[in-house]
């Protein structure tokens, strides 16, 4: 269930050095998470990143699509000093409607997630949402360890992100419980990637209910 409300979001993919991760975790924390949660029309933000990989993800989220745009001259200098702090180049930047949301209860503190984008089928984005509602997010629920989770899609570019954030790297490697909660998880998969350091600051709502 939607609830009637639409947020939007932008991600930011910087690709860097491994050996530079935590220089860019430090300045993302310390200085371009207050800098743009203080910007007044900001829903919140993430972080992803992997130490492994040299692989940082900032979402940004926004209550209109001329919010999003209207942020590009403030963000844009955040932007290049993170590309600088993680040693990478000219981030990659997707667009995004955030289609669900869902926190669990009483979870505890997220340190791992798993990120999966998938293939949008042709006039298949109210099914896929739908899935995710009644079949994806009960099984995730039902998950030990599981702390929260995201769906975004693309409509412009066909595709979908799922992110699931989990309490430590064992919750994460659990198998989710039935194949119809798997099934949207494991068909039409582009890319998997998983991360070591989750800084979780949405303030989006619970979108989705089952």
């Amino acid at each position: 269930m939607r609830c009637g409300l639409t947020v939007f979001a932008r991600t930011a993919v910087h690709q860097g050095r491994p050996d530079r991760v935590d220089a860019c975790i430090a300045y993302l924390r310390d200085t371009a998470v207050p800098a743009i949660l203080g910007m007044p029309t900001c829903v919140g933000m993430s972080v992803l990143a992997s130490r492994t990989d040299g692989l940082a993800i900032i979402s940004t989220a926004w209550e209109t699509k001329a919010d999003m745009h209207a942020s590009v001259v403030k963000i844009r200098p955040i932007r290049e000093k993170t590309a600088e702090a993680i040693g990478g180049g000219t981030a990659e930047l997707e667009e995004w409607q955030i289609a669900a949301m869902h926190r669990r209860q009483h979870a505890g503190h997220p340190v791992c997630a798993r990120v999966i984008w998938l293939r949008l089928e042709t006039a298949g984005i109210d099914d896929l949402v739908s899935e995710f509602n009644t079949a994806t997010l009960p099984a995730l629920d039902a998950t030990r360890g599981f702390c929260s989770t995201s769906l975004m899609i693309n409509p412009d570019w066909r595709r979908a992100a799922v992110s699931i954030a989990y309490e430590s790297t064992e919750a994460m490697d659990r198998r989710i419980n039935g194949a119809e909660g798997r099934r949207l998880l494991e068909s039409n998969v582009i890319q998997v990637r998983e991360f070591d350091e989750v800084m979780p600051h949405l303030r989006v709502p619970d979108l989705a209910s089952y």
